[in-house]
């Protein structure tokens, strides 16, 4: 094998290891867990604490809070009867391995050596021998 063909197919293999490399980092990129004192909800970086400097007319108005609705209290049945969950309603143990995610994760790595073959191929240059010359 030629060093320029060998370069070729080193060149087009680390393409491949580095495509290979970047695609799932992009797939296990998580949001942060909120802090203590974050807002439940997402928020843009454009939010400041403190005095609301607008203009009075477009200033957000705050909401009054609401007062809470008294509720009667609860009563309970004279003659209270056990219920038993019948035997279809059990749940199944779950062993935490996902097969649809891991069947995802094998399909996306069978085009990243596909496509670095593919690679392979294209960069691969074929010799064929010179006809000899006329005398």
């Amino acid at each position: 094998m030629q060093v320029r063909s060998l370069s070729r197919t080193m060149k087009s293999t680390l393409a491949a290891g580095m495509l290979a490399l970047a695609v799932p980092g992009a797939a296990l990129a998580m949001p942060a867990p909120p802090g203590p004192g974050d807002p439940v909800g997402p928020v843009s970086g454009n939010v400041t604490a403190g005095t609301d400097v607008a203009a009075p007319d477009q200033q957000a108005p705050i909401p009054a809070q609401p007062k809470p609705v008294p509720q009667q209290a609860p009563t309970w049945p004279e003659n209270p009867q056990v219920l038993t969950p019948t035997a279809a309603t059990v749940a199944s143990a779950d062993d935490g391995f996902q097969w649809d995610d891991a069947g995802i994760g094998a399909g996306g790595a069978l085009v990243v050596v596909l496509a670095g073959l593919g690679g392979v191929v294209v960069f691969r240059r074929r010799h064929e021998a010179d006809p000899p010359l006329p005398a």
